[in-house]
């Protein structure tokens, strides 16, 4: 693992037992990970959609300054009046200013994933968002001089120590119980 790179072990008895049938079965994880995995990704997706947790606790906003820097980036002058007010457009993009998501690339990343029958990694990674998709998942101090504190907006199902969202680890045995079924 790189220095921009995080990692979080997933800590749950209730999905060790699980994946311990699967492969007391003689069962490969790898398609039942892959099958979570797909779900996960499209619940993930849905974190920036409503911008909450997986609890559907909303994300703190976007503080006034990352607003302001947005519109200087988004538009310039345009965004305000002569005034120094802000203008229609103006107000219309900041209406639809949606959180951790100026450019998109850490919703698309949010969630890439890799499975094999060891075990699954997922969460964004490679294009420089290992670190930024840490400091956005789990808060924490960043800028230069760390002198900016970044509130925690969860999007993975997963929390700082390894403990999956009620939901995820509910449908990762589910998912774990087709497969030693036979219906995954």
């Amino acid at each position: 693992m790189s220095e921009n790179s995080f990692e979080i072990k997933v800590v749950s008895d209730t999905v060790e037992k699980s994946l311990a049938q699967l492969e007391q079965r003689g069962k490969n994880l790898r398609p039942a990970l892959l099958d979570w995995a797909e779900w996960a990704k499209g619940e993930t997706d849905e974190r920036f959609s409503e911008q909450s947790d997986w609890s559907g606790t909303p994300w703190q906003p976007n503080a006034p300054a990352t607003l302001t820097a947005y519109l200087r980036t988004h538009g310039g002058r345009k965004n305000y009046k002569r005034d120094g007010k802000l203008s229609k457009s103006g107000e219309r993009r900041l209406g639809a200013k949606r959180i951790l998501q100026v450019d998109g690339n850490l919703r698309r990343a949010a969630f890439s994933y890799a499975a094999s029958a060891e075990g699954l990694r997922f969460g964004p990674w490679g294009n420089g968002l290992d670190a930024y998709g840490a400091i956005q998942h789990l808060g924490g101090r960043a800028g230069r001089g760390l002198s900016v504190y970044l509130p925690a907006r969860p999007y993975l199902p997963v929390d700082e120590n390894g403990q999956l969202a009620p939901r995820a680890e509910a449908e990762l045995v589910a998912v774990i119980n087709r497969h030693i079924d036979g219906e995954g």
